[in-house]
C-alpha cells in the first residue's frame, strides 16, 4: 500500500448516555439519518454504527461508535471539506440533543490488509 491507497477510518465516539425516553428514537435517528447521510458523502466507502452489547474490563460509556471508512486520506478530505457535510450537521445537532456526553473524533490509518469479514474497507 502506498500512501495514497492506505485505508483511513474517521472514528466517532459518542461517550456519555442517551437521555432516558430517546433511547430508540436515537437510534432510529442514526441508523436512518446520520449513517445514510455519511454514506452519501463524498469520498466515503463505507459507514457503520456500531452498538455495545457486552461490556468488559471497565470500558469507557460509549453508547454508539459510527466508524467511517475512506479508501485513502485523499477521500477523507475530500468528505471533510464537503458541502454534504455541512449539510448533515442540522440532523447531527437533532442527534445531540437526544444524548448528555460528549462526541469525539480520532482518525486511523489502516496499516493491516483488510478484515474479509468487513468488505467494505477498501
Amino acid at each position: 500500500m502506498t500512501a495514497e491507497t492506505t485505508p483511513w477510518i474517521r472514528s466517532a465516539f459518542w461517550t456519555g448516555r442517551v437521555r432516558a425516553g430517546a433511547e430508540t428514537r436515537f437510534q432510529k435517528h442514526m441508523q436512518e439519518v446520520l449513517v445514510p447521510g455519511l454514506a452519501a458523502m463524498p469520498g466515503v466507502h463505507g459507514v457503520y454504527a456500531l452498538w455495545p452489547r457486552n461490556l468488559e474490563d471497565s470500558p469507557p460509556a460509549i453508547a454508539c461508535q459510527v466508524l467511517v471508512t475512506f479508501a485513502s486520506r485523499a477521500d477523507l478530505e475530500r468528505m471533510l471539506a464537503s458541502e454534504e457535510r455541512r449539510q448533515l450537521r442540522p440532523q447531527v445537532a437533532e442527534a445531540v440533543s437526544m444524548f448528555d456526553g460528549s462526541i469525539s473524533h480520532i482518525e486511523f490509518v489502516a496499516s493491516a490488509p483488510p478484515n474479509p469479514l468487513l468488505k467494505s474497507i477498501p
